[in-house]
């Protein structure tokens, strides 16, 4: 089986879910901050962490390397020139990317049965949050810091889909990482505003007067991994929707 080392956060949550012992020989620095980090930390604190360095990554001699697919060309070839696997890992859009991601990730590792494993526990955990057949879906509104809302074709759209929520902000033409400002919520108002970080525009006193709104936190962390990610985040969006009925 080959040693890997992870430079890409999203990879090492799911890395650490296929890999056998001793085989992922160090996670990228982020998973080691739980300010920061989507997996679980007392599952991060088993691995060895890098800042992404070449020579951090040559002094562990791994057979693979993994990063994001924005890793730079410059090293991208050097680690070829070593002698060195590189893999890269995309953003997943979707909970099937993400399935696709997963048995990729434990294919590479020689453990695609880890990988199975780990995609009938996401299905499970999706199939435990998905609302009544029928049931209406419910206008929910992502807000990000600086009023920031997640577009159509992303990962938390997908989940709040299967979870019994619509997109409100992309079904008023919006996408990735524009700007809803507080004067549009205040005049067309969604049912449930999930407030993922802090922003000035969520604790303004208009918001609280919005009676036919519900404002519920989100954590951050479970917006932009997916792999194990998706259990919390489908958790944390079902316990939403139970306390709107």
């Amino acid at each position: 089986m080959p040693t890997i080392v992870s430079l890409n956060p999203c990879a090492d949550a799911i890395l650490a879910e296929v890999t056998a012992p001793g085989q992922l020989l160090a996670l990228s620095h982020y998973s080691a901050d739980p300010r920061a980090a989507s997996m679980d930390p007392a599952k991060a604190r088993q691995y060895p962490t890098t800042r992404g360095t070449l020579e951090e990554v040559l002094a562990l001699r791994p057979d693979v390397v993994v990063d994001s697919t924005f890793v730079p060309p410059a090293t991208a070839a050097a680690y070829r020139r070593l002698g060195l696997r590189l893999e890269t890992l995309g953003i997943a859009g979707t909970v099937e990317d993400s399935r696709a991601q997963i048995r990729a990730l434990a294919a590479l590792a020689g453990n695609p049965a880890k990988g199975e494993a780990l995609i009938a526990r996401i299905d499970a955990a999706l199939a435990a949050a998905a609302p009544a057949p029928g049931t209406p879906a419910v206008p929910a509104l992502v807000w990000e810091p600086g009023g920031i809302v997640p577009g159509d074709a992303t990962l938390i759209a997908d989940l709040l889909r299967r979870t019994g929520f619509a997109n409100f902000a992309a079904a008023r033409g919006l996408g990735q990482a524009d700007q809803l400002p507080l004067e549009r919520v205040l005049a067309d108002s969604p049912r449930v505003i999930l407030t993922a970080g802090e922003t000035r525009a969520l604790s303004h006193p208009a918001l609280a007067r919005l009676t036919g709104t519900t404002r519920a936190p989100l954590d951050p962390r479970l917006l932009y991994c997916a792999g194990p990610t998706i259990i919390p985040a489908a958790q944390r969006l079902a316990q939403v929707r139970r306390t709107l009925s």
